[in-house]
């Protein structure tokens, strides 16, 4: 049953073929009409395509002789070709699509033009100027085939029904492994970022209008997506290819590029609801923008507001439960419990029934915590964006662009746990403390405080960038200046936590707890609500985080002719970019101990200053035919030095509907300001030590066996100044079909190859075992004469390498329009054929493509051999549809079970999404829509930390419906 059902699903998903993001991205104008001037067809379309951002070629002998008037072409929301249709209403030529942004304008076979009109020449591409790539600073003249990108156009991104960038995101394709959004409860800080290729976050750069924005102000790690409304969107156009010689550090797996809005003209009111079928997660969203064309200028205004809801852990059946066993999992319960585990002398172990009344305590007493946690975060935001050009001349523009923007989030967590044996600081009771009636000092109680309440996390961002500079073309070549200033600052508050200290004095005898000293006896060893407001209050604690992130910067580009051999023109583009960074982040830590309950990041204090110069240069080697691009770039560092980065592409049009790309690339990730001045905290982490098995004695790390009943070490995190960059080599190769005997297909395959050196990592769990098991890092794990691990030293360092191999297919074909509408079919897989791991010099590598490890406990994350998605999508008039298929493939864990290692299949899931829009009229549209058709819930992984599921890689939503209505002017 279970492989027809899987047979049944892939036949729903390849037949459907429903809408899905590749690089045959819809062309859609931007603007609601096209004012072109009196001139001719040439000059026209050249006019046209630059309005429209895309490529046309035209026989331009042909086309010259006809003049046009002057007039205006009605675009709304209608796709580019009925925008050319107007413009080639009433001539002899015809159009077709010869890629996803490009179009040929030929003449009619039937009714050619006339005779002293017959081209003479082949036809000639006209430039979309003022148009660069995302991978390039060149105005390439090619816009297709150039570079292996994915383009998501405004019409696609409102298909899917996504209010954040992140959401639009996260099912792609290419899009895999650490990825994480609000859907994250337990270590969610309220932000939301994203990874190409299977690699972590760090590793893809994010960018608005091509410029680089500032990272995560907390961690200092990634690009916080929640700090860019969606409803500011054009397109986003997400480059599969090591960028470091265009960009510089960070694009290792390659770029998403986020490309606003402008050129808008009018009002547009924007409004948003949806709400899942269970009743929660209610989302809405409100947006205005307005734009206005000046005689020489263009000035727009756009405010949204966005408000998400929260989904209780408890429910959905899934995560309900730390306890998974019904599902066929483990039980995670904890064994800190309202009503307390107590260790005694004789080696009982007792649970409080009511007060001095006891009995012994067993596995089914443990505490389920998801009774309390939020598994989607409620957030909020509020943002205002400005953006303004002016034309000082016919060749001088200068622009600016303001952003402001506010989100606030607030997860819930189970109350705080206390272990007062493995928890910071002396938590020993006592023998003579007034609560306890055992007259034996106890070293080991684990309890839930429950009458603390549930921890509460808020977390608040404040992020505002400014933009402005200067752009004009001297002897044809482009040019621009630009400085940016960026400001971050995060604040983290987790409230009801327990302070490690005043617990420590609670628990002590009367000679040291007393009212002349301010000290409140704490009763650890009674029943749930046994303890008193007055000895809450005294160990009640709060923990809190500010981190304030700055960046400016500098950037001069010019691009242009280098001049034309025989085979073509030789582009070339050159630039420089002065960056400067700083971070701060406090914390009200206890002199390097972390409240009970929470966790202290530690303070960091850094900043460095980044000079950077870059070049680039396409060379045409055979007419029309082979190109070798090139690009380098030099950076200088003031924290740990210089870096230099080339890339090689050769570009080979096979066949006129076959193109060729191979590519080169070398690429480096800087250590963040985090991993490098992080200041040194202490915490006590949950972790396997093999030594503590019957067969330590045969480990090589291990001088005996050690204390079995441990679980918890002392660990020091912090940063490293001594850090080098990872560095990275990349090489690519695309294959692009786009038949002229079908119009409107086109296919792409992507294969990549990526080789990750001197990954830095933090992994305490992975030093352990590697020194237990093969002796390695003596240094950083500290053990005493018997084996007893006294410290785990868990900074940063440059630990590792991967190798990551696979291939993307892009399909795509348009079907010819007719009296029922247009149908436009699409699909995207992506395979990834190895992921090699190596954990540290000396050790072999590990194969993970098809595994699941959690992110938390060290690992690479889910890692699925397949990801796809396919859609169809129809228009029709006024109406519009689409309907798509997300698809990630199957995955394995492995954990151990009662002395054995068991190894589990978390199985395949599908999510149909549907959505069918209205316009009215050309001011109006209505849509609803359903994500997740189906309500299929995730499957199961027994090893998640949060929810029994990976929620960097599925959604606990279920099935959700929403619907918008919009008004323009």
């Amino acid at each position: 049953m279970g492989n027809f059902l899987t047979v049944k699903h892939w036949v729903t998903a390849f037949l459907a073929l429903m809408l899905s993001a590749n690089s045959a991205a819809d062309a859609l104008c931007p603007k609601p009409r096209i004012e072109l001037p009196a001139s001719s067809l040439p000059e026209a379309l050249i006019s046209l395509g630059r309005q429209c951002q895309v490529s046309i070629l035209v026989p331009a002998s042909s086309a010259s002789l006809y003049q046009l008037p002057k007039q205006t072409l009605s675009t709304g929301q209608n796709p580019f070709e009925a925008t050319i249709e107007q413009l080639l209403e009433g001539l002899p030529f015809s159009y077709h699509r010869i890629g996803p942004t490009s179009f040929a304008v030929t003449p009619n076979k039937e009714s050619p033009p006339r005779s002293e009109q017959h081209p003479s020449k082949a036809p000639e591409e006209i430039t979309v100027t003022g148009q660069s790539l995302t991978g390039s600073h060149l105005r390439h003249y090619q816009l297709d085939g150039y570079a292996p990108i994915d383009r998501l156009t405004r019409e696609q991104l409102e298909l899917t029904g996504a209010q954040t960038v992140a959401d639009v995101l996260k099912f792609l394709p290419a899009i895999s492994g650490n990825s994480t959004s609000t859907s994250v409860s337990q270590q969610d800080d309220g932000t939301a970022t994203v990874s190409l290729r299977y690699l972590p976050a760090s590793n893809t750069l994010v960018l608005i209008n091509g410029r680089r924005i500032i990272g995560d102000g907390y961690n200092g790690e990634a690009t916080d997506l929640n700090t860019i409304p969606l409803s500011l969107v054009e397109r986003v156009e997400i480059l599969k290819d090591g960028a470091s010689a265009v960009y510089g550090s960070d694009a290792i797996a390659g770029v998403i590029n986020i490309i606003l809005r402008k050129d808008f003209e009018g009002l547009s009111i924007d409004n948003y609801y949806g709400q899942s079928g269970a009743g929660d997660r209610e989302t809405e969203s409100h947006h205005l923008t307005w734009g206005r064309h000046g005689e020489r200028g263009h000035i727009m205004l756009n405010l949204a507001q966005y408000t998400q809801g929260s989904i209780m852990s408890r429910d959905r059946n899934l995560s309900e439960s730390a306890d998974s066993r019904n599902f066929g999992g483990t039980d995670k319960r904890s064994s800190a419990t309202p009503e307390g585990f107590i260790a005694l002398d004789n080696g009982a172990t007792l649970t409080s029934q009511t007060s001095n009344n006891y009995r012994d305590w067993s596995l089914e007493d443990r505490y389920n915590y998801n009774d309390y946690t939020s598994a989607v975060t409620p957030l909020k935001s509020n943002s205002a964006y400005l953006s303004a050009n002016f034309d000082l001349s016919d060749n001088l523009l200068v622009f600016a662009e303001a952003m402001g923007l506010h989100t606030s989030a607030e997860s819930t967590k189970a109350p705080s746990p206390v272990f007062t044996r493995f928890d910071n600081g002396d938590l020993t009771i006592a023998a003579d403390n007034i609560y306890n009636p055992f007259n034996q000092t106890i070293t080991d109680v684990r309890k839930r405080i429950t009458e603390l309440g549930p921890r509460i996390q808020k977390n608040r961002t404040a992020t505002w960038r400014l933009n402005t500079g200067i752009k004009g073309v001297y002897n044809q070549w482009h040019w621009e200046l630009n400085t940016s200033l960026q400001r971050a600052k995060k604040s983290e508050k987790l409230s009801n936590l327990i302070n490690p200290l005043a617990l420590s004095q609670g628990l002590k005898g009367p000679t040291s707890c007393n009212s002349s000293n301010d000290c409140t006896p704490i009763n650890l060893l009674g029943p749930s609500g046994s303890i008193p407001q007055e000895q809450l209050e005294f160990i009640r604690g709060t923990s809190t985080t500010n981190s304030r992130t700055r960046m400016e910067s500098l950037t001069f580009i010019s691009d242009g002719s280098l001049g034309e051999t025989r085979a073509g023109e030789i582009l070339a583009a050159a630039g420089f970019e002065i960056r400067h960074e700083t971070l701060t982040s406090d914390s009200n830590d206890l002199n390097g101990l972390s409240y009970i309950g929470g966790h202290s990041p530690g303070a960091t204090r850094g900043s460095r200053t980044i000079k950077e110069t870059f070049a680039e240069v396409s060379i045409p080697i055979q007419e029309e035919k082979l190109w070798l691009d090139g690009a380098v770039r030099l950076s200088s560092y003031s924290d740990f030095g210089n870096t230099y980065n080339p890339k090689l592409a050769i570009r080979w049009q096979v066949l006129e509907d076959l193109n060729l790309r191979v590519s080169y690339a070398s690429g480096f990730r800087a250590p963040t300001l985090t991993d490098m001045y992080q200041q040194g905290y202490q915490s006590q982490e949950f972790i396997f030590d093999p030594c503590t098995s019957k067969s330590a004695s045969t480990l090589t790390g291990c001088p005996g066996q050690s204390d079995s009943a441990r679980i918890q070490y002392l660990t020091e995190f912090g940063g490293n100044p001594n850090l080098t960059p990872e560095t990275s080599k990349t090489l690519t190769a695309s294959l692009a079909w786009t038949p002229e005997h079908i119009e409107g297909l086109s296919s792409a395959v992507e294969f990549f190859n990526i080789q990750q050196e001197d990954v830095i990592g933090s992994n305490p769990q992975f030093l352990v075992e590697q020194n237990a098991y093969a002796g390695l890092f003596s240094d950083r794990v500290l053990r005493d004469e018997q084996g007893e691990i006294t410290k785990i030293l868990a900074t940063r360092i440059n630990k590792g390498r991967r190798t990551i191999r696979g291939y993307d297919v892009a399909l795509r074909y348009d079907l010819p329009e007719d009296e029922h509408g247009q149908f436009k079919l699409a699909m995207n897989i992506s395979h990834m054929l190895d992921y090699l791991n190596q954990g540290a010099a000396g050790l072999p590598e590990e194969e993970l493509s098809g595994t699941f490890v959690d992110i938390t406990t060290g690992g690479a994350g889910s890692l699925p051999e397949f990801k796809a998605n396919a859609g169809i999508y129809w228009s029709s008039n006024r109406w519009k549809a689409g309907y798509t298929v997300h698809f990630v493939g199957r995955t394995k864990e492995t954990y151990a079970l009662n002395d054995r290692i068991v190894t589990n299949d978390i199985g395949s899931w599908f999510s149909h999404d549907a959505q069918l829009a209205f316009n009215p009229s050309s001011r109006f549209r209505f849509s609803i829509g359903v994500n997740n058709l189906l309500n299929t819930p995730p499957p199961l992984a027994v090893t998640a930390t949060e929810n029994n599921f990976d929620h960097r890689t599925y959604d606990l939503t279920g099935r959700y419906w929403y619907s918008s209505f919009s008004f323009s002017l």
